[in-house]
């Protein structure tokens, strides 16, 4: 799975004309950030206290994915929101494309059935030595939405991609545009790869 990242090809982060240029990424999903102030969901990459009402609303990105028929990856900003997330999802028709990272929990297990959830964290270092546990305790809740785990590709070593292909741990990695990172790690993900630049890393993946 190829995301493109909330802001690719330089169309801004959560703005009409990173969800206007949709068709021209050639991803499987798009990714938004998201808070909550009261009852309103809204997308914005730092916490909008003020002008929050002026934001784009996650009702407005769901609605666009809808229609676009795309998978949309909700980056949680906050902690708490997974469930009213997935309310939002239900009530528009959007729960099968609907994807978690960020601030998603393993406790959100008693909301989250549908969509994929992958997870920053999992209260265990993500080193090549701690893999095995990783997937335990991920396997643990028995959640089939339970994806695997979402890391910054800086993190990355070959040797921990073996491990995770080993013990079959997932991974979506974020954020690979391109150069050395692309040629050393890019066709060795077996996950989800976000990125900037969707269509150079699609291009190189499946060249």
């Amino acid at each position: 799975m190829i995301t493109a990242h909330g802001g690719a090809l330089r169309t801004g982060r959560n703005t009409k004309a990173y969800f206007n240029k949709i068709d021209k990424y050639g991803a499987d999903a798009i990714e938004v950030d998201i808070w909550k102030n009261g009852e309103l969901l809204y997308l914005s990459h730092l916490p909008s206290l003020f002008r929050y009402k002026k934001r784009l609303t996650l009702r407005y990105a769901f609605e666009i994915a809808k229609q676009k028929n795309i998978k949309i990856n909700c980056d949680l900003k906050m902690n708490g929101i997974t469930k009213d997330v997935i309310a939002l999802a239900k009530e528009v028709g959007m729960e099968d494309l609907l994807i978690f990272t960020g601030c998603v929990k393993l406790s959100d297990d008693k909301y989250i059935d549908c969509g994929q959830a992958w997870f920053n964290s999992v209260g265990i270092d993500y080193t090549t030595q701690n893999v095995k546990k990783i997937k335990e305790k991920i396997d643990g809740y028995g959640n089939p939405h339970f994806a695997g785990i979402n890391i910054n590709y800086r993190r990355l070593t070959s040797e921990f991609i073996e491990e995770c292909k080993k013990y079959d741990l997932k991974l979506s990695v974020f954020r690979i545009d391109g150069g050395n990172p692309l040629k050393k790690y890019g066709k060795l993900i077996d996950g989800n790869i976000t990125t900037n630049q969707p269509v150079k890393v699609r291009k190189y993946i499946e060249g």
